[in-house]
């Protein structure tokens, strides 16, 4: 039933959306897509998708698993498979020693692997008198190894440094609908997503309040669920249950929807979490069509 639905909310989108996937000053190119691990077996609703330099590495969440892939321009190759046994990868980051941090779906909690695979255990931020409440709905590592957690119990952004240690707390705007995911740039500057105003706010790096980034994009999105920035603050937006990619300029200006509902190459069905890498590559978990997909980013 739930499918049901899904198809018929991302056809209504399809239908009146732009589908453009030239945009501004972004050129969104597809590269290729990758459905199994090195023994053909397939990928099974992936979420999760973080990069590296020159590699990936997918959250495989109905398999419990995560699996990473080289690559080099169109030629991708699976490398090594991590089982998580019950775990249920939802989101995944790398820190700059290549560790993997996964946000488990049934424990609500972070877990931590090392980049050979050791699990080292559940992240707990230290001196913070009530860590174990913390509700993490999405979570990021920027490039000094600090961690930005959306904590949707008390309603703040808890920034960690890299010993876990709190560096403090900015407070999520009040007046909002549900804050689903955030991003960090290479300036520290905090974004976080309300998928339910379709609005993205942010804070500067050294800020302690968020301010709106962008109007509502409800008119060109059904439901906003992740986003990623590039390194110039391009803004990109996964519209999960309208199964499409929407573009922010980074003064906050709307450049339309991108890509579209569909099974073939480009296409996109119930999309998750994107990552881009600093060479141009995006990846999306496109979690119902069972695969994730590779395009090339670059300026016009």
């Amino acid at each position: 039933m739930r499918r049901t639905y899904v198809v018929i909310a991302a056809l209504a989108v399809f239908l009146w959306a732009p589908q453009v996937i030239n945009a501004g000053s972004v050129n969104i190119k597809w590269v290729t897509s990758i459905y199994a691990d090195a023994n053909g077996v397939g990928l099974n609703r992936p979420e999760g998708v973080a990069c590296g330099e020159k590699f990936v590495v997918v959250a495989d969440t109905r398999n419990n698993r995560l699996v990473r892939y080289g690559y080099d321009g169109s030629a991708v190759t699976a490398e090594a498979e991590f089982p998580l046994g019950k775990s249920n990868p939802v989101l995944l980051q790398l820190n700059s020693k290549g560790d993997f941090y996964f946000l488990d779906g049934r424990e609500r909690r972070i877990v931590i692997l090392s980049a050979s695979g050791e699990r080292i255990g559940f992240l707990n931020p230290k001196n913070m008198p009530s860590s174990k409440d913390i509700v993490p709905k999405s979570f990021r590592i920027d490039v000094d190894d600090n961690i930005y957690i959306l904590d949707i119990f008390f309603q703040n952004v808890v920034v960690l440094d890299p010993d876990w240690q709190l560096l403090k707390k900015i407070p999520l705007p009040k007046d909002h609908g549900f804050f689903s995911d955030l991003a960090v740039d290479r300036q520290g500057k905090i974004y976080v997503l309300d998928s339910v105003e379709g609005i993205v706010h942010t804070v500067a790096s050294g800020g302690t309040a968020f301010t709106p980034l962008t109007g509502s994009m409800k008119e060109i999105m059904n439901f906003p669920a992740r986003l990623s920035v590039d390194a110039r603050g391009f803004v990109y937006l996964v519209d999960q249950n309208g199964s499409g990619l929407g573009l922010v300029a980074p003064d906050g200006e709307s450049l339309g929807r991108k890509l579209g509902l569909g099974w073939n190459k480009s296409g996109l069905f119930y999309p998750s979490q994107i990552c881009i890498s600093a060479g141009g590559d995006l990846f999306i978990a496109d979690r119902d069509n069972n695969r994730v997909q590779m395009f090339s980013v670059a300026a016009d």
